[in-house]
């Protein structure tokens, strides 16, 4: 996986990309140091409802395109998955559109595997250890509050919606580290009705 990175990251003006499973779920990324597993998960959440608007063979789109000043987002979609790819204005398209013609052949078969990759920059390197969230996960009790809470704006699905945005951002519900229950929350209460967001974000703001 770290090679089709590779391929993606030396295309001029690319500096960042990351690979997603069909659920959300981060593969394999290779962004600048300021973005980390969290803000990526989050990523995921956000682009997850495209795949599930786009034609179901990939053949029929070739990619989506964003453009925010002088900075440029690509959403290419692949079997298993998709492709998220943020580059400046002065990307040379006719390589960017050669190169991920190229790779996307390649990624079905890697997205298949189970395994979270490293990003390149940390290949080779021992993660530092994650500290203990015992003393800082959310309590069961205010997981369930706020499930029945976002219950009578989601209906029985709440707590699988709780459920999936966790597994989104890399945790369980049962071990889940307080600074992570606001993205959880902005997850699931984007499935809220728009008309019902604000009065929402209103009730949950307690809780955080």
């Amino acid at each position: 996986m770290d090679q089709l990175l590779n391929n993606i990251k030396n295309i001029p003006g690319v500096v960042g990309v990351a690979v997603f499973r069909d659920n959300g779920s981060v593969a394999a990324f290779d962004f600048p140091p300021a973005y980390d597993k969290t803000q990526l998960s989050q990523m995921g959440l956000k682009f997850q409802p495209i795949k599930d608007i786009l034609p179901q063979n990939e053949r029929d789109i070739i990619y989506l395109c964003w453009e925010y000043e002088d900075l440029l987002a690509f959403y290419y979609p692949v079997t298993g998955g998709w492709v998220n790819i943020i580059s400046n204005d002065k990307i040379p398209m006719p390589m960017f559109s050669l190169t991920m013609t190229a790779v996307s052949i390649k990624f079905p078969e890697l997205l298949a595997k189970k395994e979270q990759l490293l990003p390149p920059s940390l290949q080779g390197h021992t993660p530092a250890p994650v500290p203990s969230p015992s003393s800082h996960t959310v309590p069961q009790a205010k997981i369930e509050e706020l499930e029945k809470l976002l219950a009578t704006y989601l209906g029985p699905a709440a707590s699988v919606i709780f459920k999936r945005t966790a597994a989104h951002l890399g945790y369980l519900l049962t071990d889940l580290p307080g600074n992570i229950l606001k993205p959880l929350l902005e997850g699931v209460i984007s499935k809220v009705p728009d008309n019902k967001k604000d009065e929402v974000n209103e009730k949950v703001k307690k809780y955080l």
